[in-house]
């Protein structure tokens, strides 16, 4: 089902923030930009001046299923403000991934570092964006592997493990200050 058909179903599934430490990978298969909605309202939210708030939102291919949803197809939304951190998020994810914006078949990992999701503690985010193979590195690409756990469960697993913060971040790739903050997370 097309993101577009996915929409005037009602809209997609989205990506569950529970806790710090949740991490979420997936294959982007659409970028569009809407204007964000009042919270917990269907009214499109402005600023003060007139002006649009916006909001970028990936729709990714994910290994998410939901067991008690024999339909599902793993697509999961995720929104990205672009009036805060996450904006800044997304930034630094695009420049280290050397482009401009995230685009179609690449690989996008978003990790929740901090915050419950509400004005005194908002959500802190970091993003990975990552170049999949395309055209003939594509079709001669090795089969797929079985599935490992994602660099987030890693991540926890080895902190529960006893392994350090800088072990941990060199073996996941995970910059230091978002194992830390899992760290901590563990230790909760």
């Amino acid at each position: 089902m097309s993101a577009l058909a996915e929409a005037l179903k009602g809209g997609g599934k989205y990506l569950k923030w529970e806790q710090p430490g949740t991490t979420y990978t997936g294959t982007i298969a659409d970028v569009a930009l809407r204007q964000a909605r009042k919270y917990e309202s269907t009214e499109l939210d402005f600023w003060d001046d007139g002006t649009p708030k916006m909001q970028v939102v990936l729709t990714l291919d994910t290994d998410y299923r939901d067991p008690d949803a024999e339909d599902d197809d793993g697509s999961r939304q995720l929104t990205i403000n672009l009036w805060s951190g996450q904006k800044k998020a997304l930034m630094q994810a695009c420049k280290a991934a050397g482009v401009s914006e995230p685009q179609k078949g690449m690989t996008f990992t978003a990790m929740h570092v901090s915050g419950v999701g509400n004005a005194k503690s908002p959500r802190v985010f970091e993003y990975v964006l990552a170049a999949g193979p395309t055209g003939v590195a594509a079709a001669l690409a090795e089969p797929e592997q079985p599935a490992q756990p994602n660099t987030g469960e890693l991540a926890r697993q080895l902190l529960a493990a006893g392994a350090d913060v800088d072990t941990v971040a060199k073996a996941t790739g995970l910059p230091p200050t978002t194992v830390a903050a899992l760290a901590n997370a563990v230790k909760a």
